[in-house]
């Protein structure tokens, strides 16, 4: 068992691996310095301690699975994806207007977390099974393979991780070869159904978007988030005041500073310096996805590897983005670094996924997407 451990670790993409760990001790250390200050915020710290342990766990598992077992196991997993939403929407726990969550004995479970990663490896084992190019059948079926899962988590309602799923499709369904009337169908269908889905927008959510063209409307209402946010980036200056003792953060001014705003807390606290940092070690895990994609050898790997890439990129644009006022607050949080043990465990479990694509890259004949 310690051999068979030890042979996979040493297959690993250190690279990958070595970065998503300092990301990871980016978002521990945020918290740490809060609970100095902050008692409160110790519970958050253990918890988010015992995710990261779970998590390292999950990426060895991950990494130890062929990744052409999900392809058998596709459909078992689109199942067990969708018997989750139903039974969160059943017996979950309702949070800021969410019923999005699972309590036991204290310990919370997102199950939405688990389904974004699992709807890529459905989706990839779709498209690579049907192979280009896409025409508008083989998109109408993956519209109608999204629906039920897209459904059930709009009925909590979280339009964040909609979002998110949808957009994620849109990427692996980009890099598919397709007609060019395919382009021109799918971009007069998406302009009815935006139209058309302005009409179904619940005020809160039309507040959200208004909020984003203009925070400064009211700053002290659905303003308050993006002021408070760019306030705390701004006062960090370029060196930060220091761990644990930012004003904004610390005196509780920036709201969910330990999920969807922590980039900001950290910019307070660390200055341009520690959110470059940040941003640098996303850039690089991002990069290391993008090498290794070009890598590999079969088209369902490909479409994994670029699946897991472009939600974690979304992710950390949209997140960054919200943090600095230039995205509107769909309630995202910042991959490896918020506080949330479920984002936190499946991302990891994500990363190793892309670690046993990186064992097995070189083992297959050459064949592109679209080849």
């Amino acid at each position: 068992m310690w051999r068979k451990l030890m042979e996979i670790i040493r297959t690993w993409d250190g690279v990958l691996f070595v970065l998503s760990f300092l990301l990871l001790l980016v978002g521990l250390a945020a918290l740490y310095a809060s609970s100095r200050v902050r008692p409160e915020v110790v519970t958050l710290f253990n918890h988010q301690l015992i995710g990261a342990g779970l998590g390292l766990i999950v990426l060895v598992l991950a990494a130890a699975v062929d990744y052409h077992t999900y392809r058998s196991w596709s459909k078992v997993l689109y199942v067990f994806a969708l018997v989750l939403l139903v039974l969160v929407l059943l017996f979950g726990r309702t949070i800021n207007g969410t019923t999005g969550w699972f309590r036991f004995s204290g310990i919370s479970f997102q199950p939405v977390e688990l389904v974004k990663f699992i709807w890529i490896l459905v989706l990839a084992n779709y498209l690579s099974r049907v192979g280009p190019p896409l025409n508008l059948g083989k998109t109408v079926a993956v519209v109608l393979l999204g629906l039920p899962p897209i459904g059930l988590i709009l009925w909590q309602p979280d339009l964040g991780s909609v979002l998110m799923m949808v957009i994620t499709t849109a990427v692996l369904l980009f890099a598919i070869p397709k007609p060019r009337r395919w382009w021109a169908v799918v971009a007069a269908v998406l302009i009815v159904v935006a139209l058309v889905g302005t009409f179904f927008l619940k005020p809160y959510q039309k507040n959200r978007i208004a909020t984003f063209l203009n925070p400064q409307a009211d700053p002290l209402g659905s303003g308050y988030n993006v002021t408070q946010s760019i306030i705390a980036v701004g006062a960090g200056g370029w060196w930060g005041r220091g761990l644990g003792l930012g004003t904004q953060s610390q005196l509780s001014f920036l709201p969910e500073q330990h999920t969807d705003f922590i980039f900001a807390s950290i910019a307070e606290e660390l200055g341009v310096v520690g959110s470059l940092l940040v941003i640098g070690l996303w850039i690089g895990v991002l990069g290391r996805i993008w090498w290794l994609l070009r890598r590999l050898r079969d088209d369902f790997a490909v479409l994994i590897a670029l699946g897991i890439g472009g939600l974690l990129l979304v992710q950390v644009v949209l997140n960054i983005g919200m943090n600095l006022g230039l995205a509107p607050v769909v309630g995202i949080t910042l991959p490896l670094v918020s506080y949330g043990g479920s984002s936190l465990i499946a991302t990891m479990g994500a990363i190793g996924i892309l670690q046993n694509l990186a064992r097995h890259y070189g083992r297959r004949a050459p064949q592109e997407v679209g080849a």
